[in-house]
Order: structure tokens, then sequence, then C-alpha cells
């Protein structure tokens, strides 16, 4: 194997958790959730409101530069092993976290909300965002898990204002 093939397979697959036996979309997601989380923390805090729409943008970069290759790698145009879409789309779900109330995103709540409501979205793709699966290439892997993440994003934020922990 080629190393570009290996490089591709690792940010295609999320660095491996794409690869896990059961449910690799949620895994994907927990893995990139548990990343933002050691990124939040170590972050200095006039970093954070660009922290989640960054990581969010190179996920996304990743897709579709290696995206062009998913068919040839796996022999599929979206395959389970390939959640570096579903990390791209956690972590713009995870964006409205600099927004919430001071002292909520030191509880687990809105984590939590994020994840959820992303794998909720993720998975029953309403609101037309299937539709955008049909776009070529890494676009089409991309785009319904960012779709996702993006209304996630203010759902979130207007969840954890009325009705979460402040």
């Amino acid at each position: 194997m080629k190393i570009s093939e290996v490089v591709d397979r690792s940010v295609l697959t999320f660095f491996g958790s794409g690869l896990f036996p059961v449910a690799p979309g949620t895994a994907g997601s927990l893995a990139a959730l548990v990343v933002g989380w050691g990124a939040w923390n170590i972050c200095d805090a006039s970093f954070q409101p660009y922290l989640f729409p960054l990581l969010g943008i190179l996920a996304s970069a990743g897709c579709v530069i290696c995206g062009e290759r998913i068919e040839a790698l796996f022999g599929k145009k979206d395959p389970g092993a390939v959640v570096i879409d579903e990390a791209a789309g956690q972590w713009l779900a995870l964006s409205a976290l600099p927004w919430l109330a001071p002292g909520s995103v030191d509880q687990i709540w809105p984590w939590a909300a994020a994840f959820v409501g992303f794998r909720i979205l993720d998975v029953l793709k309403p609101f037309g965002i299937r539709r955008l699966e049909l776009l070529p290439r890494g676009w089409g892997v991309l785009l319904d898990d960012a779709a996702a993440g993006l209304v996630v994003a203010p759902l979130l934020w207007v969840g954890m204002r009325y009705w979460g922990a402040s």
C-alpha cells in the first residue's frame, strides 16, 4: 500500500475510529467529541469561539480532498468506515458552545446534547439533508453531515438557553 493510500485511509476513517465494528458513524462522532473536548480544555479562552468552526473546516477539507478516492480505496461511494464527515458535522454542532451560558460548558449536558442531536439528525437526515448525499465525490459524503451539524448548533444554543443548566 502506498503512503498516500495510508494517509487517505487514516484521514477518511478519522484515524481508525471508523473501523469500529459496530456503529462506526457513532464511533467517529464520539472520537470527534473526545478530541474536541480535549482541544477545548487546552485552548485559550480567546480562541474558543474559533475552535470548532476551524476543526469543522479542517475535517471538511480532508473529506473533500481525500474523498475523491473513497470509491477506489473502499469500493463504495460512502462506506461506513469513512467517518471524517461525522467528525466535521460533530464539530460544527459543537460550534454553539462558546455562546452558551458561562459555566454551562463545564457540565456534560451541552456536550451530550450536541452528540445526541447530531447523531439523530445524521441518521434521520430531515429538512432535505438527505438530498445532499447525491452530490459527487467527497461533497456528497460530507455535506449531509455538515448540514446536520449546522442545524444542531442553533438548536443546542436555544435548548441550553431555555431548558439547560446555567
